[in-house]
């Protein structure tokens, strides 16, 4: 009896996937699919809403300071 025992692992040499862990991971793709793809869609929908309130903003009420100024 080992002191140690090798643990055991749903990888098989190489670091393929086993059949086992094909079968324990199968009922979550979809789900995790669909989170992926919502979490997506949100990232891309606040960074479009964000670009699209920028460009709005002509920046009309800020006083730019007078070239002569500058120049000295």
């Amino acid at each position: 009896m080992a002191i140690f025992p090798k643990p055991n692992t749903y990888y098989q040499k190489g670091f393929q996937r086993s059949p086992a862990l094909e079968r324990a991971t199968a009922p979550f793709r979809v789900r995790n699919a669909v989170t992926g793809a919502a979490l997506t869609l949100f990232c891309a929908s606040v960074y479009a809403y964000s670009i699209m309130a920028v460009k709005q903003d002509d920046f009309s009420d800020i006083k730019l300071p007078s070239q002569e100024k500058k120049d000295k």
